[in-house]
């Protein structure tokens, strides 16, 4: 049987200031550190063979950070970054808004619909989601392996693995920074055990 843990980087200064992200990078905070390390504590005696992590400063910061001394490789994979926004990242969420009422309005709430001509659309990093999961699967059949990467880009994963369609994206309950969800692949199909777990973190 195959094991796979999907985590949502640290918390980022741009989270703090509701930063729209994406290809962009907020450093992690004191608390995204503090998360990171909780974490690892928690899945210190797991048997982890490999890490995926998506090759933004975020993501992969808080892969080392919850591998600590193991000596596991962390793999830096474009494929699991997070969406991106176009001329949205770096800015505030007010500032989008007051811009891009109506096309934030479509984001979150018929994303099957959403278009823009900046960044990326929803099938495209359901795509890609697709792509990297089963470039994991083929590179590994049994053990356990982690996955660090970001909020929008988990849930679409975690859709993909659900056979949700689209318009149900964000039916979907948020993952929090460092929460942790665990897929096992039984008989070739993804089980999902749990899903944005944070019984780890404390504060």
């Amino acid at each position: 049987m195959l094991t796979i843990y999907l985590v949502r980087h640290g918390k980022t200064e741009w989270n703090v200031q509701l930063r729209w992200q994406g290809w962009g990078n907020g450093e992690l905070t004191e608390e995204g550190i503090h998360g990171a390390l909780q974490l690892g504590e928690r899945l210190k005696d797991e048997p982890i063979e490999m890490v995926y992590a998506s090759s933004s400063k975020r993501a992969y910061q808080t892969a080392e950070l919850i591998m600590g001394k193991r000596p596991i490789q962390i793999v830096r994979d474009d494929l699991l970054r997070e969406m991106h926004f176009g001329d949205w990242e770096g800015r505030t969420k007010d500032e989008v808004i007051a811009q891009y009422a109506s096309e934030v309005k479509a984001f979150w709430e018929t994303p099957h619909l959403y278009t823009r001509d900046q960044g990326e659309l929803f099938p495209q990093v359901y795509e890609r989601a697709g792509k990297v999961w089963q470039q994991i699967l083929e590179n590994h059949s049994t053990g356990t392996v982690l996955v660090v990467s970001h909020s929008i880009f988990l849930r679409i994963l975690l859709s993909y693995l659900k056979e949700l369609p689209l318009e149900k994206l964000f039916k979907q309950e948020p993952l929090v920074n460092t929460s942790l969800t665990k897929v096992q692949i039984v008989d070739g199909k993804a089980k999902v055990v749990f899903e944005g777990d944070t019984s780890h973190l404390n504060g």
